[in-house]
């Protein structure tokens, strides 16, 4: 778990360059967001693992029995595409408004918001990694990838720490799961018009 906050917390930068012409970015019309989870990804998300139990009647203190169910997981990589899509589409929205039909892909491979306790006991991280390509949406061929685009968010750890991010976190009108989608929806629409802030 730490491994992957310290991975996280890398996050930031675009590993590949934009290799569109503004002229290029200009003609294109977004269509669609298409977002998947892969199988193997490392999902820590206690918001996902909560509703599933709510939707199955599981107590609280049963959750972590049932967190790595086939069942479990299909139902939280969803819900986690389902967020991933619809913040993404909001943040993209009016942004590409050209001829040539679009359609931006995400893959994620890593999405952790590290729960109260873990925060207090190891620490632990707020981001996502994951692929993201624009392809023709009439030939499905690929105009760009940008693979293992990741964004973190900071975060509390220890008692005190963890109490004040809870504190932060209270008084904000956005859950901390659309925060990091969001910046992640925002860091790739910088990346592809080549804006500077």
């Amino acid at each position: 778990m730490a491994a992957l906050g310290g991975a996280l917390a890398l996050a930031g930068c675009v590993t590949v360059e934009n290799a569109l012409s503004p002229n290029d970015v200009a003609d294109m019309k977004l269509t669609a967001v298409t977002v998947n989870v892969d199988p193997g990804a490392l999902i820590i998300w206690e918001d996902g693992l909560r509703a599933y139990a709510a939707a199955k009647g599981v107590p609280d203190d049963q959750i972590m029995g049932i967190a790595k169910t086939p069942e479990a997981r299909a139902y939280v990589q969803n819900a986690l595409a389902t967020r991933v899509k619809a913040g993404v589409e909001k943040v993209m929205a009016g942004t590409l408004i050209g001829r040539r039909p679009v359609r931006l892909e995400v893959t994620v491979r890593n999405f952790e918001i590290a729960g109260p306790m873990m925060s207090i006991l190891i620490g632990g991280g707020r981001g996502m990694t994951a692929d993201a390509t624009l392809v023709d949406a009439r030939t499905g061929a690929v105009i760009i990838t940008s693979p293992k685009e990741s964004v973190a968010l900071p975060a509390g750890s220890g008692l005190l720490g963890t109490a004040v991010q809870a504190a932060i976190d209270s008084s904000s009108d956005q859950s901390v799961t659309d925060k990091v989608i969001g910046t992640f929806g925002q860091d790739y629409r910088r990346w592809l018009l080549r804006e500077t802030s």
